[in-house]
């Protein structure tokens, strides 16, 4: 007989299935005893939650400084960037041996539309300018970054749960101190005290990153990564993106759409024109310009627009993003907010939207102010639940006169939140305006 079959047991061996003890209810550690041990693993449990948080705090939060120059951008040009001028005719030119010179004036202007017509457009013609278009692109992807956000759920009885969240951000700033990134606000919503921030730089290099302002409202967010953490390497690689002047667009315009604009892949990227450009658009507390594209868009995309100079001209939020084209909101209207917040102000939050008095607007309401006619109190925000209401005209906030958006939203900010400021309005009367003057407690965009 095999080994095998040595092994197994006779036909009629007992096998227990199952051995129960029956312990008295009444044993066990004493009362007290239970509490006891409860106390301590309660302490036991608070001390590692505090070291977590303290952890966590120097992820998110920028460490203590020596103080460093403020944080400004180049500025802005009068016209755009990729529109060469034409030579002037004192200029003189070195022409190619054999050459004749070019006529004048417009004789010149129109030998040069003469052979722009009768250019008979070829393959090669657009190979070229798609390799001229990626060029301006891998240029402006040094100045690309990812954020990764790491969030960390703990649970007494489940155990810890650890998940991830990916978004672009893009360099606007290297200081001596920091490199400063805007990224949407979006990226971040589900943060926590035990998130941790990092940043991925186009080469591949990671870094710990921390938030210095974020902004629901504009969705946008400052982070920053300690230059002293970055290193040479990296440095010599990176770049701080140019800010361009969005005031200058114009319908026809080519664009370079980069960050996340399709369906919300990172690095992903799409290039089209400006279509259409709407200005004074009404938003909490100022207006912005926006820039229509005809790119494809969705609630998922987000990123920012390019012209072909490189530099940044708009920052695309899906909330403007209206029958599936991609819409940004001019840089140039964010330019001094995204600037202050850099430098360490709040965003303050009043929550009107309204135009500016117009003479046609006077006419029509019967006045002569000058200020903003509210058309909407956001919901719950710190202007409702002072009394504003829509059909208010807005002069003064604490003391100085607003006559445009614009000026309101520098004036907020040079507050901070928590503030209470006075705010001036005129309103309706059976026969005519009355002002009214409120405390309103601002908040935190």
């Amino acid at each position: 007989m095999s080994d095998f079959q040595d092994k197994e047991p006779a036909p009629n061996e007992s096998r227990p299935f199952i051995r129960e003890t029956v312990v008295n209810e009444a044993s066990g550690p004493p009362f007290w005893k239970k509490m006891l041990q409860t106390a301590l693993l309660a302490v036991f449990f608070g001390v590692i939650a505090g070291a977590v948080f303290r952890f966590a705090n120097t992820r998110l939060f920028p460490p203590e400084t020596t103080a460093a120059a403020p944080v400004t951008f180049p500025p802005e040009t009068t016209v755009p960037a990729e529109t060469e001028a034409v030579p002037d005719e004192s200029e003189s030119a070195v022409l190619p041996s054999g050459t004749s010179a070019p006529p004048e004036g417009a004789e010149w202007q129109n030998t040069v539309r003469d052979m722009i017509s009768h250019h008979d457009l070829e393959l090669k013609d657009y190979q070229r300018m798609a390799i001229l278009m990626n060029a301006v692109r891998a240029d402006a992807q040094w100045s690309l970054v990812t954020v990764t956000a790491t969030n960390q759920d703990q649970s007494i009885f489940q155990g810890g749960h650890k998940y991830e969240t990916e978004s672009f951000g893009v360099i606007i700033a290297i200081t001596e101190q920091e490199v400063l990134i805007l990224t949407p606000y979006t990226a971040t919503t589900h943060l926590s005290d035990s998130s941790t921030l990092q940043v991925g730089f186009a080469n591949l290099e990671v870094s710990d990153a921390y938030i210095k302002a974020r902004d629901s409202i504009a969705d946008l967010m400052v982070m920053a990564v300690s230059r002293a953490k970055v290193t040479a390497q990296t440095l010599e690689r990176i770049k701080a993106i140019r800010l361009g002047n969005s005031y200058v667009s114009y319908v026809g315009q080519q664009v370079i759409a980069m960050g996340a604009p399709i369906g919300g892949i990172i690095k992903s990227c799409n290039s089209g024109i400006l279509t259409y450009i709407e200005n004074s658009y009404p938003t909490p507390d100022s207006s912005v310009s926006l820039l229509h594209t005809n790119m494809i868009g969705d609630s998922a995309s987000s990123g920012f627009l390019i012209n072909l100079d490189g530099s940044l001209i708009g920052w695309i939020v899906p909330d403007y993003i209206s029958g599936g084209a991609l819409t940004a909101v001019g840089i140039s209207d964010l330019r001094a907010y995204i600037e202050s917040i850099s430098n360490g102000s709040q965003g303050c939050y009043l929550g009107v939207e309204g135009i500016t008095m117009s003479n046609e607007l006077n006419a029509a309401l019967h006045t002569d102010a000058a200020g903003i006619y509210i058309s909407r109190c956001t919901t719950g925000s710190p202007a409702q639940r002072a009394g504003l209401q829509a059909g208010d005209i807005l002069i003064r906030v604490a003391g100085y006169p607003v006559r445009n958006p614009d000026e309101l939203r520098s004036i907020l900010l040079g507050f901070t939140a928590e503030q209470t400021i006075s705010v001036t309005v005129l309103r309706k009367g059976r026969s005519s305006y009355q002002e009214l003057t409120y405390d309103v407690n601002i908040e935190r965009r």
